[in-house]
């Protein structure tokens, strides 16, 4: 993984220039939509006066003419952000991601297939359908992660059950049991998974007050799940959940960890009224590729303790 540190240079040598025709693109569009703006504003006061003179054919007149140039004005500005929406996940966040880590796939219009939701049991319902975009995996030393900004649904009036990242990471250990880490805070919210899925789980204790302060685990096997959560393993999940700053949980099934992230940000589009010459902009994107990406590392996934047998 490369580090935030040589961000800035790379930057100033190489995505400017990419950048450019974008921002060039952008800015003449928004300056037609101003135009547009500003016509609407010159003929507001001839509504008015209409209005007030009690003119109702010409009152509709220029009534009519605003609301054409607002309805052209918005279509302008859906067009402009559809076609830089195309060329910033075209162009820019491939090298984007490249720059984080040279063994990776991207594909902005796929997600994580619906089965492989399922087989992380994070869910409190079943789930009925998947949606999501940015789609995202790397290799890191012997661990492959992928990730994608991702809605789940479940069946019923509930719906929407989960939005934001989901994360799936292969790492050097399989278990045959499931253990299960949710936040101490939503613990209700999972309480049927518990006995929809596992049957005989049960809650297992640490000694880790801050971890169980923090989280609920639930596993069907007490002595596996605490060679999953060693002492410093548990911290390093602490520490990136305060990394993250939401409430985030986690799966270990198989050879295969899961993770939850809640968002509600859409993380990896363009801003019409943003400069992208503007380091701090492109920082939006890099950030979270950083922080998800950066689970490997975070939590040492690739540490030999979880070595295969």
């Amino acid at each position: 993984m490369r580090l935030k540190a040589g961000f800035q240079q790379y930057f100033e040598t190489e995505l400017k220039v990419l950048l450019q025709p974008l921002e060039d693109y952008r800015i003449g569009r928004i300056r037609k939509f101003k135009k547009i703006q500003y016509l609407v504003i010159f003929l507001s006061p001839f509504f008015l006066v209409s209005l007030i003179l009690g003119k109702p054919l010409y009152c509709a007149i220029v009534l009519l003419t605003i609301i054409f140039f607002e309805a052209f004005a918005f279509e302008h500005l859906g067009k402009t952000n559809r076609a830089l929406k195309l060329k910033y996940k075209t162009r820019i966040l491939p090298i984007l991601i490249g720059f984080v880590n040279t063994e990776f796939k991207y594909i902005p219009n796929q997600r994580i297939s619906k089965s492989v939701f399922d087989k992380s049991f994070l869910f409190p319902h079943e789930v009925s359908k998947v949606d999501g975009e940015d789609f995202m995996s790397f290799k890191i030393g012997d661990v492959e992660i992928m990730f994608c900004e991702s809605q789940v649904y479940s069946y019923g009036p509930t719906s929407v059950m989960f939005e934001g990242i989901f994360i799936s990471a292969t790492f050097n250990k399989y278990f045959s049991s499931k253990t299960f880490i949710f936040p101490e805070k939503t613990t209700s919210f999972f309480r049927k998974l518990r006995f929809k899925v596992l049957g005989s789980s049960f809650n297992v204790k640490l000694e880790d007050p801050e971890f169980e302060r923090e989280f609920i685990v639930l596993s069907d096997d007490q002595v596996e799940s605490r060679y999953i959560l060693t002492t410093s393993f548990m911290q390093r999940i602490l520490d990136y959940k305060k990394k993250l700053k939401v409430e985030i949980a986690f799966s270990f099934i198989g050879n295969r960890l899961y993770c939850t992230i809640p968002s509600s940000k859409n993380l990896f589009e363009p801003a019409l009224f943003e400069s992208f010459m503007d380091i701090n902009f492109l920082m939006q994107s890099y950030e979270p590729i950083m922080l998800y990406a950066g689970l490997v590392d975070d939590l040492n996934l690739n540490l030999r303790i979880w070595s295969k047998q």
